[in-house]
């Protein structure tokens, strides 16, 4: 039930507590920067943004008497961020109910219907049986399938009205690998191979790929060594169902003729746009599992990582090797196994001619013309510590308390890699290890626009940049942020705070010094006057 005329037009003293408060210091006028604390009528759940519009929607859920844990009751809050009126509020059982925001989209479902709820209004626009999966904006079109159902029934629906525009049977058995929009109005999809469908009328095309294995034979067995230990033990085991090993296929290659390459477990095939099949290539299933394609000039690269998931888990699956393919024919021309046979590649990088290819503890460099294996080289790592990924862009050094510089910028003739532990090291081309920084002096962004940037080693503690990389201010915060235009926007259970990035080289309005004297004053002894 949604209560519009209570709530709409509530000014921000009649529905929250706000506060101000000093939240960190201006790196400018090294005076204390200001942030507007709102305080909630109950406990923050979630909350959502769209990332462009003024409507900022809070789910305050109600708790226990010491606040420790979550009821089922609670409500769906809009509130403007301009002005802080709230526009409306919506009861909600979160036992039955779920709020999820896709794009600008709100949608509640509710048991078996999903809710299209207005964000102006908080009035249900229209409701249908459907949770989507893909969301086209410009169109207008959601699809997706029925809800608290395994039906594979995909369904298009107007997002205008919520009225149904097509249906096509897709397995989603195992979800989809992946979905991208060909032109303005088709839709590829990944799952069990391809299938192209045209938004607003369903026409397409499909190539079946096979991306899944049923290990039939494994269950046979283990069901006759259940019904044996049975005769023996009186206890009976069965397995209704095969192990399944899924996710054995690569990224969807885009090629620069609009043509998309596809690997699978036992073949890599090439189509067009169109559907038809160019040219398919046998890949060794034995030893196949989930891949990556790129393609450099004329030629598509693939390198099988050695893991799929089994039965929905990670699981180390086939073997790691590099391939090469004639992006015109299909022609093979080479494949080269990697002998780490208890190992997957968990990260890879093209340098120029260089393949660099990242295991637990090492690093290997192949020739990329011909993929022969130039150097591989053990990285000294601490206790549970792995290596991770190779670091492109938005890691922070701090050099000194002014000074925080890139260091893809600072580094950019060398390869970055980031361990588990937030360590990077910079590795020259031959994998010469020429500086390694601990993760206490290394910085993330949080949260970024084109004119600020907030890093953070803690997620506490964090230091906002200009669009120069320079520092701005300090300030004291929590991770749940986002910035709209010059406002910098955090989350705690009970509130949120609001900071005017723009007002940081200006001073401390006397308002506020005037609050902090008096809450100061509270605290010093009586003079006996």
């Amino acid at each position: 039930m949604c209560f519009l005329g209570a709530a709409f037009g509530q000014t921000p003293s009649q529905w929250f507590s706000v506060k101000d408060s000093i939240a960190g210091m201006s790196s400018l006028t090294g005076l204390p920067v200001t942030a507007t604390r709102y305080e909630t009528p109950a406990k923050i759940y979630r909350w959502h943004w769209d990332g462009g519009s003024d409507n900022l929607l809070l789910e305050l859920r109600e708790t226990n008497k010491k606040g420790t844990s979550f009821k089922n009751g609670g409500t769906l809050n809009m509130v403007g961020l301009w002005d802080k009126e709230l526009k409306w509020v919506r009861e909600v059982n979160y036992n039955s109910s779920e709020l999820k925001q896709q794009g600008s989209y709100y949608f509640l479902t509710d048991k078996k219907k999903n809710l299209c709820i207005d964000p102006e209004t908080g009035a249900v626009l229209w409701e249908n049986k459907n949770d989507f999966y893909f969301i086209e904006p410009s169109l207008h079109i959601g699809v997706g399938y029925p809800i608290q159902s395994m039906s594979n029934k995909l369904t298009a629906v107007n997002l205008s009205n919520g009225k149904e525009l097509w249906y096509r049977d897709l397995d989603r058995s195992f979800g989809w690998d992946d979905a991208y929009m060909l032109d303005d109005s088709v839709l590829l999809i990944s799952t069990n191979g391809l299938r192209a469908v045209h938004l607003v009328n369903g026409a397409g095309w499909a190539y079946k790929a096979n991306t899944t294995k049923k290990e039939i034979g494994k269950m046979i067995g283990v069901n006759a060594f259940g019904l044996l230990l049975g005769v023996f033990t009186g206890v009976y085991t069965y397995q209704d169902q095969p192990d399944v090993a899924s996710d054995m296929v690569s990224n969807m290659l885009i090629d620069p003729d609009e043509s998309i390459v596809l690997a699978s477990r036992d073949q890599i095939a090439r189509v067009d746009n169109a559907g038809n099949v160019l040219w398919t290539t046998p890949l060794p299933e034995k030893i196949t599992s989930k891949s990556s394609l790129f393609l450099v000039d004329s030629v598509v690269y693939m390198i099988n990582r050695g893991y799929a998931q089994y039965n929905g888990g990670f699981s180390m699956i086939g073997d790691p090797y590099l391939a090469a393919f004639d992006l015109k024919t299909g022609n093979r021309l080479y494949l080269t196994l990697i002998q780490e046979k208890k190992e997957f590649i968990r990260n890879f990088q093209v340098v120029n001619d260089m393949l660099f290819v990242v295991f637990e503890d090492k690093i290997g460099f192949y020739r990329l013309g011909d993929g022969t294996l130039i150097k591989e080289k053990v990285i000294e790592l601490q206790k549970d510590e792995h290596l991770d990924a190779f670091v492109e862009s938005g890691i922070y050094w701090k050099r000194n308390d002014s000074e925080f510089t890139d260091l893809m910028s600072e580094f950019s003739n060398y390869n970055l890699m980031m361990t588990t532990q937030g360590r990077v090291f910079v590795l020259t081309d031959s994998l010469e290890k020429v500086f390694a920084y601990d993760r206490d002096d290394l910085y993330h962004i949080a949260t970024e626009n084109s004119r600020y940037a907030l890093i953070t080693n803690n997620d506490a503690d964090f230091v906002v940049l200009d669009a120069s990389d320079n520092p701005v201010a300090a300030l004291k915060a929590s991770g749940e942020m986002f910035l709209y235009r010059d406002k910098l926007y955090f989350f705690d259970k009970d509130s949120f705070s609001e900071i005017d990035l723009s007002r940081l080289d200006q001073p401390v309005p006397d308002s506020l010094w005037q609050s902090i004297f008096k809450q100061v004053t509270r605290f010093m002894p009586d003079s006996g006057d």
